[in-house]
This record gives structure tokens, C-alpha cells and sequence, in this order.
């Protein structure tokens, strides 16, 4: 349950922060409706305007449930104010031409700052959340709450699997395009969701990843190629990325270029030289005419290029 007096306390805090710095010019030199007192009727002043369907779906979430205690709508809490703030200036009779005070409103094309929006929020949720939020990027690009997360419908649509990605690309327009190629992670069939590898609220590692490194994340699904190995394979071992694309490649395995192009990025001088091969210039010289690795690939012999347990497996071969 929340007391109004929390709710106070983090607008006042919001308020404290910002209106020195100008930041919300219409809202008087206090917090948001500071000052006002909460609706006697609760939500039902609020229907009486606000009465549209996609208002009204909120009774049929968490936030609307009247038998949680923990919901804004619980037994004793403050209904629709306990998020947007009190009521008693909004909802007072205003002349012609005069402007209705602002109440917190969320959403990316609310005039309320986003620290506001996100504060009300943080006040319920932080503990699920995590501090990281408040190092990650979403939050340092200004990324409210509501720009993901849709409060007054049944489903929200970023916790489902199958509509989460539409929700992510609405920014990560690039993400998109990468997961349309011909080989790709299969977020589009519901299969992978982008939080199987991303965590939105932030963490410590790079690229908001639900492990600290690249390969932890990679091997949460792909265990067989994490080792230890006898024979390790340099690249492999340091990032998984150095290899593949890990949204989406025109070749098969996700690699960013097909062999041997992909080899001869770092193995130009070593053992092969770097230019297409024949049978005039392969190791030994000779032989029967063979396809030239141009239009073959390096791992037709060495398939173990994650790494190698065999006794011999030194080239990768075995």
C-alpha cells in the first residue's frame, strides 16, 4: 500500500531537482500539484472524463487488481493518483481559456520530465528493477518507463516473447533488419526474445547483457562450445563476436564473412598464404585438381574451430 505521503515525498524530491534547472516551466515553483489535496472519489472522478476503453483496461492488470494490497488500487491505496499524483487542482472548475493543472502524465510525448515519470515508478518497482537502471543505458538516453511498458492494456506487450521484439525495434531500427537476413537468432518465430541475451534495466556489462561477457551470454544456449579445451582457439575464447554477427549474417552459422575470407582476416601470413588456394599451391603442391578454397571453405578440414580435446588437435582438424 502507498501512503500519500510517500507519494509526496518523490514529488517533491523530482521537484527539487528539476524546477531550479527550468525543466518543467509550467508546473509552479513546487512540486507537481504540490500542495493539492487527493480526489474524495478516487478513480471515479477520474472515469467520469477519462472513460476510454484503453483507460479502462487497466482494471484487468496488476495495477488495477482491488484484492492486491500491493496494487494502486489495493484496499486504502490512492487509485489512479497514487502514480499520476493528487487530483484537487487538476480536477477544479478552470474559466475559458485557462489552462488545466498538469498532473504527471507518462509516455514519451508527455510533457512531464522523464526523471518524474521514471521516479514514480522507481518508487514501487526499484527493488525488482535494480540499481543497475540507474547506470544503463536506457536511463542515460532518457528512456522512460512507458516508452516500453504499456500500464492501461490487458497484455503488456514487452513481456510477452512473441511482441516483445516490436516493442524494441520501435528504437532499434537497425536490430531489425539484422534479424531479417538469412541467417539469424529465431526472435521473429518467438523462439529467442531479445531479453534472453539483453537486459533492459541495465547491467554491468557491455551491451546490457544478461552475463558479464559476450561468451557467458553465448553459452547460456550454446554450452557445448564453451570448453575448456585442450587446444584452444584464440579468437573463439576471447569474444564470440570476432566470428559471428550475433543478430543476424547472409552466411550459414551467423559469420560475419564465409570462409575463407573469414579465416584469412587473421591468418593472412600463417601456414596459408592469403590469396584463393589450388592444387599449385596448397600444402604438398601437386596432386589431383581440386576446388579452390575461394568456393570452398577452411573448415572442410579444420571443423573443430571452437576448440579441440583431441591429443593431435593442435590445428584444429580433430
Amino acid at each position: 500500500m502507498m501512503h500519500p505521503n510517500h507519494v509526496l515525498q518523490r514529488l517533491a524530491l523530482v521537484a527539487a531537482f528539476l524546477l531550479p534547472l527550468g525543466a518543467w516551466a509550467d508546473v509552479p515553483a513546487s512540486a507537481p500539484n504540490a500542495g493539492a489535496s487527493y480526489s474524495a472519489k478516487g478513480a471515479d472522478t477520474c472515469l467520469s472524463c477519462h472513460d476510454e476503453e484503453k483507460i479502462n483496461g487497466l482494471f484487468h492488470t496488476r495495477h488495477g487488481n482491488p484484492t492486491d494490497a500491493r496494487s494502486p488500487f489495493g484496499k486504502g491505496s490512492l487509485q489512479c493518483e497514487a502514480c499520476h499524483g493528487p487530483g484537487g487542482n487538476h480536477t477544479k472548475k478552470v474559466k475559458k481559456g485557462e489552462k488545466r493543472s498538469p498532473m504527471i502524465r507518462f509516455g514519451r510525448d508527455s510533457e512531464t520530465p522523464v526523471v518524474a515519470q521514471n521516479a514514480m515508478c522507481l518508487g514501487c518497482h526499484e527493488k525488482s528493477v535494480g540499481s543497475a537502471w540507474h547506470a544503463g543505458a536506457h536511463e542515460a538516453n532518457d528512456v522512460p518507463c512507458a516508452a516500453c511498458h504499456s500500464l492501461h492494456t490487458t497484455r503488456d506487450a514487452v513481456l510477452a516473447r512473441s511482441t516483445q521484439p516490436e516493442v524494441c525495434y520501435t528504437c532499434h531500427v537497425s536490430e531489425r533488419s539484422q534479424f531479417t537476413k538469412p541467417y539469424s537468432h529465431p526472435v521473429s518465430v518467438g523462439k529467442v526474445a531479445c531479453s534472453d541475451c539483453h537486459t533492459p534495466h541495465g547491467t554491468t556489462a557491455e551491451k546490457q547483457l544478461v552475463r558479464n561477457t559476450v561468451n557467458d551470454t553465448c553459452y547460456e544456449c550454446h554450452a557445448e562450445k564453451r570448453g575448456p579445451f585442450l587446444w584452444e582457439h584464440a579468437p573463439v575464447a576471447e569474444n564470440c563476436d570476432n566470428c559471428h554477427a550475433p543478430h543476424g549474417a547472409a552466411n550459414p552459422g551467423m559469420v560475419k564473412m564465409r570462409g575463407p575470407i573469414l579465416c584469412q582476416s587473421c591468418h593472412s601470413q600463417q601456414n596459408h598464404p592469403s590469396y584463393p588456394y589450388g592444387p599449385s599451391n596448397l600444402p604438398g603442391g601437386g596432386g589431383p585438381p581440386v576446388t579452390t578454397l575461394a568456393v570452398g571453405n577452411c573448415m572442410n578440414c579444420h571443423s573443430q574451430v571452437h576448440g579441440s580435446n583431441h591429443p593431435s588437435g593442435s590445428t584444429l582438424t580433430r
